[in-house]
């Protein structure tokens, strides 16, 4: 198939793994249209040619927008903000399905590990000056 095809089904793919679905419980996410495992797996190897349609199904299994989906640059620079962006949503609805305790404890974690890496960084600089 084409490198277009192929390009969307990876990018499919991995904002699929990213969101923490394997291809069955993606294929249930389609709801009425019902797609199988098969033709997901198709679909993210590039062997299947899609409609609009069935894009837009997966698009909505997946909880994300055009531009989530077209958007093959890397995570750098001005491109890496949708990339960012769509990380961070994935993480916000995995929290959203936690406890207020895990949530604050989350936080708290992150936010310790945050100060640790900015504490790193800056006696980094202090040793290069």
């Amino acid at each position: 198939m084409s490198d277009f095809l192929r390009l969307v089904g990876e990018r499919l793919r991995m904002i699929r793994k990213l969101k923490g679905y394997t291809q069955d419980q993606l294929a249930e996410k389609t709801g009425k249209v019902g797609m199988s495992k098969s033709h997901i797996s198709d679909i993210e190897r590039g062997q299947r040619n899609i409609s609009l349609t069935t894009l837009e199904t997966l698009m909505n299994a997946l909880d994300i927008d055009p531009s989530e989906l077209f958007n093959f640059q890397k995570l750098d620079g001005v491109d890496g903000i949708h990339e960012k962006k769509l990380i961070i949503d994935i993480h916000k609805s995995m929290l959203m399905e936690r406890g207020l305790d895990e949530v604050q404890y989350i936080v708290r974690t992150a936010s310790d590990f945050l100060g640790k890496l900015d504490a790193k960084e800056a006696n980094r600089r202090n040793k290069k000056d």
